[in-house]
């Protein structure tokens, strides 16, 4: 996986299907799409954006462009809006991945005014790969551009970048991503470097947003999954075997164990369960020895 973890959500992905809890911890960034056209509003936004947010994901919006005229994407600009307005998204994206008018840079570039007059908030464009020369938008009057390229589509960057602009700031790696808290495929997003994360989200990082901060070593007496996240149903990174020294930088209570965490070289963390925790205070000896 490419960090910061950035993922795109719509209704394909049912809440009844997803551990927002979970799927938290692993991305810093979701972008939900709101509507298809002003005419079909998305089934679950509302959902996706109230779980995340009260997770304290930083949450965009985008839709997909269907106007047909120029008055039309001025309407859907409006719906879009007012549909969003309430859960006060980060960011907003212009979708832009089917040929609905025959001036397809005019019409984008009116839904763009339009939303930028009523949101004063920065706004982006998401174009389909395969039409960015044909649609020939005006991307350069866009906060940000964002571009699909995904290779093999494996699920993991294979290093395979837009060629049809090198100045993209998002790009959309595959949409056969896996993560912990959510079992289907999922759309991963990387950043390209132009711009960091905080542009996009309105907000720096926190250095330490998990837990209790400590600092210590953990030597291992039994054989430990490190997984993902910290849960045992979070994706395993390794299995640490007796003897093995894992530093940590927090520790917490939760899912019924005791877990600390680790920074990796990668700036990823793992998650490892040192003994059992009804929350509040071990049940049981540690799975180790603290130094």
């Amino acid at each position: 996986m490419t960090p910061p973890m950035i993922i795109d959500l719509s209704e394909w992905q049912q809440p009844q299907q997803i551990s927002y809890p979970l799927l938290a911890q692993q991305i810093d960034h979701a972008i939900i799409r709101v509507q298809y056209g002003s005419a079909y509003c998305d089934k679950f936004y509302q959902t996706h954006l109230q779980r995340l947010q009260e997770l304290g994901v930083p949450t965009a919006v985008y839709a997909w462009v269907r106007g047909v005229n120029h008055e039309d994407m001025a309407q859907e600009a409006r719906v879009f809006y007012e549909r969003a307005k309430k859960f006060q998204p980060c960011f907003y994206w212009l979708d832009v991945e089917e040929q609905t008018m025959a001036d397809m840079r005019g019409g984008v570039e009116t839904f763009r005014q339009t939303l930028k007059s009523l949101t004063q908030q920065k706004v982006g464009v998401y174009v389909a790969h395969h039409l960015y020369q044909q649609f020939n938008l005006a991307v350069e009057n866009f906060d940000a551009l964002w571009l699909p390229s995904y290779g093999a589509n494996r699920g993991t960057f294979q290093g395979v970048q837009p060629t049809v602009n090198q100045n993209f700031d998002l790009h959309q790696y595959t949409s056969n991503g896996r993560l912990p808290g959510y079992s289907g495929p999922l759309d991963l997003n990387r950043l390209s470097g132009r711009k960091k994360l905080d542009y996009f989200t309105g907000k720096i990082p926190a250095t330490n947003t998990w837990g209790i901060a400590e600092k210590g070593t953990f030597i291992l007496q039994a054989a430990i999954h490190l997984r993902t996240a910290p849960s045992s149903s979070a994706k395993s990174l390794a299995v640490l075997q007796p003897g093995q020294a894992v530093n940590y930088d927090a520790f917490a209570h939760e899912q019924g164990h005791v877990w600390i965490r680790q920074q990796r070289s990668d700036g990823t963390y793992g998650y490892l369960a040192t003994g059992t925790s009804d929350g509040i205070k071990r049940t049981g000896a540690a799975w180790g020895q603290f130094k």
